[in-house]
């Protein structure tokens, strides 16, 4: 995939969800577990064929329904549904070293440039022999790169009980057949250690730039209505959670768009 041009839409996804006349919601509940998610995009009406520029609106909630700090979520993969537009060409990027270790106004100071989304998370710290800690604290994402290839950075930064910053990468890929285009994959254990459990997140993603003369944006989609329709219901994006020593759960995000005139 091309660091400059990455088709899905990339993270109109990353966990999900936010209110709104057009959001949507999907909620799943196994094994104990319950899994809301809601999307919603901006403008509702988009070009047919031609991606424009968009803001997306995510959030997204892990409980347990039998009480106690639900597990610990140990991958998440996104997949983003191909009629979206991921544009990076001529976005600075951020590099790991950067933002980790950094207090979000650190981040921002190194990398505010490549910022391309801010929201908030919610987690549960588990100390040896102390219990649980409920924490909150600020999420950052940024165009960036690993080992040569596009990735998209999350940061998050706490200072309750102790200030605490840790980045988590989502690879990037794309997917050939079938509605998604896109793939985001995270490790989550790899990124948190046995620090935290992340379940809860509001996010709002939006970036345009300029770029020699022309105005850009990251975040593009375009509306799948066949000729004919002024609507198009379309599955936005599929999350798969796993989680230790248990099957996966999957969540798809529906969503519905109208044509511009």
């Amino acid at each position: 995939m091309s660091a400059k041009r990455a088709r899905g839409g990339a993270l109109l996804a990353a966990a999900l969800a936010l209110g709104g006349a057009y959001a949507t919601a999907a909620t799943i509940q196994s094994g104990g577990l319950r899994i809301t998610a809601l999307a919603q995009l901006k403008p509702y009406k988009l070009p047919r064929t031609q991606p424009a520029p968009i803001a997306v609106f995510i959030a997204g909630h892990l409980q347990s329904t039998i009480g106690g700090v639900p597990p610990q979520l140990q991958k998440l993969r996104i997949e983003v549904n191909r009629h979206g537009l991921l544009q990076s060409r001529g976005l600075p990027v951020c590099q790991i070293p950067e933002v980790q270790p950094a207090s979000t106004e650190r981040a921002l100071a190194n990398c505010g440039d490549a910022l391309i989304g801010s929201g908030q998370f919610w987690a549960n710290i588990v100390l040896p022999d102390q219990g649980a800690y409920r924490t909150q604290g600020r999420l950052l994402i940024f165009n960036g790169r690993k080992a040569g290839k596009p990735v998209i950075l999350a940061h998050i930064y706490t200072s309750h009980p102790f200030n605490s910053s840790f980045v988590i990468p989502f690879a990037m890929g794309k997917i050939r057949k079938g509605p998604y285009g896109t793939e985001l994959q995270a490790s989550l254990p790899q990124a948190l250690g046995s620090w935290g459990y992340l379940d809860r997140i509001k996010l709002t993603l939006r970036r345009k730039y300029a770029y020699r003369g022309a105005q850009l944006s990251y975040f593009n989609a375009a509306c799948p209505a066949p000729r004919g329709s002024k609507r198009a219901s379309f599955p936005l994006a599929l999350a798969t959670f796993s989680f230790a020593g248990r099957p996966s759960i999957s969540a798809t995000v529906n969503k519905t768009c109208g044509v511009a005139e």
